[in-house]
């Protein structure tokens, strides 16, 4: 909902003092986001792929249903924004909490109460989440738009974009202590929204990942129009310190969106999409192939009728039911397909993978070394095959195997020490230079095998 703020602005005696003191706040705001600005790419740029190819848990998930209390957030013509909300994440967070009982599922508020938008980060930071999901329902003048969309911290933007942005962050307004719970954040600048966007750099593009998979759930499970993966800057996320989005499930002034999230098993159905989503990232985050996770994910889709009536305990009419065996029938062969092409694929990229000509980092067999030049054709080396030299100082050194693993260099070792070569050992190599298999794990170890 946005609102309009109206000031009597009194005596004019004071207009210049005022004045000074709004130009003055917004030069504190501007100077403040510009520090962050020059930070954020400072950061960036010592940034490496290494952070993306480590392997985390989800351990811990906070579920930010939007609005409570006093703000009910859009309207439809029956329902409010508040209550569908928190319909929603309760129902998120029972599927989460029985398909994966190690995972902690906190709430920002499990009743209808108000939690000023700061606090609401302040939780998933004390918790030290590892992913933060925000619920909200849209609305707009156009009756007729409809369609699911997650938003992430950003700084790409629309002039739509910076509207809804504006209608989101406006129930600041409900707070009395606004201006320092948010560091004179102005909702209407666009400067400072673009600028408060930097924030969040660090997870983007995990934050966009997970905002992918749910929009993807919502289109091809659901069957519902997916507006896609925005950004914009939303005040509930840019303190968090986490993968954070903001998913909007539908339009409440749409009249078939309203219905179907006001019905139970709407909503039901709309919480099994994200925990799908949510359950395809911590497998992705795990390290799971992907041939794993999505058959998984089919799993979990086949079982969508137990889920909702065993764990949601809403019952499915007739209907309803041959409903959703129908799209699991229809689903059940595509799935094979895929998951046959998937495998196939991770095959063909395990073979590349262990191609020498692939890897930065090589392990070899290090068999002699001489003050002089030996031929590699040389009798010396009569059993032993593809006999490599190479030169540290004045020493020529010779070693075999061009392997991708350390342990693949010992099992040659063991084959090699059988020969004449009986104390030969393992070397390793980073760009055709010699370095010690300690550095050498390092480098595998930050992604650059």
């Amino acid at each position: 909902m946005v609102f309009k703020i109206t000031q009597n602005l009194g005596s004019n005696l004071f207009t210049p003092y005022k004045k000074y003191a709004r130009t003055f706040k917004r030069r504190r705001v501007y100077i403040l986001l510009s520090i962050l600005f020059l930070f954020s790419i400072f950061k960036s740029l010592g940034q490496n792929d290494s952070v993306e190819s480590k392997k985390f848990d989800v351990k811990t998930i906070v579920i930010d249903a939007g609005h409570g209390g006093h703000d009910p957030g859009c309207l439809g013509s029956s329902s409010q924004e508040k209550h569908i909300c928190l319909s929603v994440a309760l129902k998120l967070g029972k599927l989460i909490n029985a398909y994966f009982p190690d995972v902690n599922v906190i709430y920002t508020r499990d009743k209808d109460v108000f939690v000023k938008l700061h606090e609401r980060a302040n939780i998933a930071n004390r918790n030290k989440a590892d992913l933060f999901i925000s619920i909200h329902a849209n609305s707009a003048q156009n009756k007729s738009a409809y369609g699911t969309e997650t938003y992430v911290m950003g700084t790409k933007y629309t002039d739509r974009n910076l509207e809804l942005s504006k209608r989101e962050n406006s129930v600041i307004f409900m707070e009395k202590d606004y201006e320092k719970n948010y560091d004179g954040y102005d909702p209407n600048s666009p400067l400072t929204n673009i600028l408060m966007g930097l924030y969040q750099q660090e997870y983007l593009q995990s934050s966009i990942n997970f905002a992918t998979k749910v929009e993807h759930q919502f289109k091809t499970r659901n069957n519902r129009h997916s507006r896609g993966v925005r950004q914009r800057v939303l005040l509930v996320m840019y303190r968090t310190t986490m993968p954070s989005v903001l998913i909007e499930l539908g339009f409440l002034t749409n009249k078939s969106e309203e219905a179907l999230l006001k019905d139970k098993v709407g909503q039901a159905e709309t919480a099994a999409a994200i925990f799908r989503a949510f359950a395809e990232y911590k497998r992705e985050m795990q390290g799971y192939n992907p041939s794993e996770i999505i058959a998984e994910e089919a799993r979990l889709f086949s079982q969508l009728d137990s889920m909702i009536q065993n764990i949601l305990n809403v019952k499915l009419d007739n209907e309803k039911f041959n409903e959703q065996q129908k799209k699991v029938e229809l689903s059940n062969d595509s799935i094979a397909k895929v998951i046959e092409i998937q495998k196939a694929e991770e095959v063909k990229k395990e073979i590349e993978k262990r191609d020498p000509k692939n890897n930065e980092v090589l392990f070899r067999v290090q068999i002699t070394s001489s003050s002089k030049k030996i031929p590699l054709n040389s009798r010396r080396f009569k059993d032993v095959k593809d006999v490599f030299e190479y030169k540290s100082g004045d020493v020529f050194k010779y070693a075999v195997g061009n392997c991708v693993t350390q342990e693949e260099a010992i099992e040659l070792q063991k084959k090699v020490r059988q020969t004449s070569f009986n104390d030969a050992f393992v070397v390793a190599f980073y760009k055709g230079n010699r370095v010690s298999v300690k550095k050498a794990k390092e480098l595998i170890a930050e992604g650059k095998q």
